[in-house]
């Protein structure tokens, strides 16, 4: 026991000192740095606990330990706590642990991309590898942004925990280039990835053909498959680039019908069917059916007298007696981006892909305040704006993001929220408060009228950053109140909130918001995935902003 207690003083000591090494770097001291992060490696590679080390007085035979450091030791192993430290952390990044972790990076780098990028969390340094930002920072190559994100993908692929869109992505990448083989006569992605479930760990597509072993073979060749583990005449398991596992499995063509509804599931939903079937005097398997053998989804829902059921609706739910949402009742997208993390804005492509979507109207919501944009870039970006509204003969919608502060002030002057549409509240600041602190601190920003929607209010990004324990259920009682609404924010390294939190959160009665958070026009596409949310919550239209017209969100007159 003594010894697990040292090595765990050892281990958070010399994280104390790495913490230090990178705000020093960060704000330019950087042979305080270089100090630090030398007593935090011979820490780490201590054999012996440091706390004994320090009984006996001998912290200074460390290596890199002197007086300073010394004393600083004394005080971390006397209170847990460095003084110094807890000085600077609002210099640190807001996942520093995981930061911290990132063997690409290290602290001159991870300083780097805080002051050339504004980097200061996981969810922007997903983007900024997105939009191949990394290679712009001294000493950061598409090696070392290459490397960094197999990292990441490792980490949901250890978190078990893949956003559904990106391994999607994978699925469709699979599917493409087996059909290029000529072998394979159907194919189609089952399973949760089919029912748009937020996250998986793996992906199942069935086929159909008259030779598995070669379109088994194929699979092995194919890009988006990293690495072959279980391989067999008829079936194959590969992990995707995205992280997921994916299962290639094949099926008699006379089953395929059948087995794309079985292994779309839900389990509650092939029960239900079963049961359907056992009523009408059926069974519910291949040939079981009645005569004949039913050849698509569509035929088998017939014969069992119930009308097709869209994959992201079978979770075994019972279905409202009013209507769910579907496509055609949204009308626009109510978060996008103008400016990119390099500052590029796109106002007038964004609109363009937007219109191209069928939509009526986009909300420009960028983030405001800080080191994002001031009031000067503001009001140019709305001059742009009422540009492209011209040009491209869209409704575009003037908002912002704005950051909610410890306190649950919104970080941006009131003046200028007001004469905006929409003003997105978030909290992308101080993560790391307790659960009660947060609820407090969204609770007061709720308060203040300029706050029409609660951003990402769950704050997770997927597989790489927990939730916040923040009480949704007393958040989305105090929007309805309010008459503020909550964000399905679509971005795929979010799907924030989920459908889970929402079905949960029905009878509190809170209206939503979906925004895509997109700062390219072909991300627009990831509205797809917030009316999943929606639909797989069972949200009927009147309870989403996207169903109110231009003119009736415009200057606010929904909330009057």
């Amino acid at each position: 026991m003594r010894m697990a207690t040292g090595r765990t003083d050892n281990k958070r000591a010399a994280e104390h000192f790495y913490d230090l090494a990178l705000a020093m770097e960060i704000q330019g001291e950087h042979w305080r740095a270089t100090s630090y992060l030398k007593a935090a490696h011979s820490i780490e590679e201590l054999g012996e606990s440091v706390r004994s080390i320090s009984e006996r007085g001998e912290l200074q035979k460390i290596e890199g330990v002197g007086e300073s450091i010394e004393s600083k030791l004394d005080e971390y192993l006397a209170t847990g706590k460095i003084e110094t430290l807890e000085n600077v952390r609002d210099v640190l990044p807001e996942d520093i642990t995981l930061f911290r972790n990132i063997p690409t990076l290290g602290t001159k780098r991870t300083a780097d991309l805080d002051i050339v990028l504004g980097v200061r969390s996981v969810d922007e340094l997903l983007r900024a590898i997105s939009e191949d930002q990394l290679p712009k920072v001294p000493d950061l190559s598409e090696e070392i942004e290459r490397k960094t994100m197999e990292w990441l993908v490792w980490r949901r692929e250890e978190a078990a925990e893949v956003p559904t869109p990106r391994a999607v992505r994978s699925a469709n990448l699979i599917m493409s280039f087996l059909k290029a083989g000529g072998e394979v006569g159907r194919v189609a992605l089952v399973g949760p990835a089919r029912r748009k479930a937020s996250t998986v760990a793996n992906i199942t597509l069935i086929f159909a053909s008259d030779r598995p072993d070669l379109v088994v073979s194929r699979f092995a060749l194919c890009p988006e498959v990293l690495e072959l583990t279980v391989v067999e005449r008829d079936q194959a398991v590969g992990k995707t680039a995205s992280g997921a596992a994916c299962m290639i499995r094949w099926v008699k063509d006379e089953a395929f019908a059948y087995e794309l509804v079985r292994s779309t599931g839900s389990d509650a939903h092939v029960k239900d069917l079963a049961a359907r079937a056992k009523e009408l005097g059926h069974r519910f398997t291949v040939g079981g059916l009645g005569k004949g053998t039913q050849c698509s989804e569509e035929e088998i829902y017939e014969v069992l007298n119930l009308p097709p059921l869209s994959p992201e609706l079978r979770e075994g739910r019972a279905l409202p007696d009013g209507p769910v949402a579907e496509a055609r009742d949204l009308l626009g997208d109510l978060h996008v981006r103008a400016a990119s993390i390099d500052g590029t804005q796109r106002v007038s492509e964004i609109a363009a892909a937007a219109k191209e979507l069928g939509h009526q109207y986009v909300c420009f919501c960028d983030r405001v305040g800080g080191r994002r944009m001031d009031l000067p870039a503001l009001e140019r970006r709305n001059a742009a704006i009422d540009r492209a509204a011209d040009a491209v003969g869209i409704d575009i919608l003037k908002g912002a993001e704005v950051d909610i502060a410890p306190d649950g002030r919104l970080d941006f002057p009131s003046s200028a929220l007001d004469r905006l549409d929409l003003v997105i509240g978030s909290v992308n600041t101080k993560l790391s408060m307790g659960g009660e602190e947060t609820t407090r601190r969204v609770l007061r920003a709720l308060d203040d009228p300029n706050l029409d929607v609660l951003g990402h209010p769950t704050n997770r990004v997927i597989g790489l950053r927990e939730p916040s324990a923040i009480d949704l259920k007393a958040v989305a009682a105090k929007a309805a109140e309010v008459n503020a609404a909550l964000e399905i924010n679509a971005y795929p390294d979010r799907l924030d909130l989920y459908d889970d939190v929402i079905y949960n959160l029905y009878e509190q009665g809170a209206s939503y918001s979906i925004g895509t958070d997109a700062a390219f026009p072909n991300e627009i596409m990831y509205w797809d995935w917030g009316l999943a949310m929606a639909r797989r919550a069972l949200l009927p239209p009147q309870r989403l902003l996207n169903s109110r017209t231009a003119d009736e969100l415009r200057g606010r007159g929904w909330r009057k």
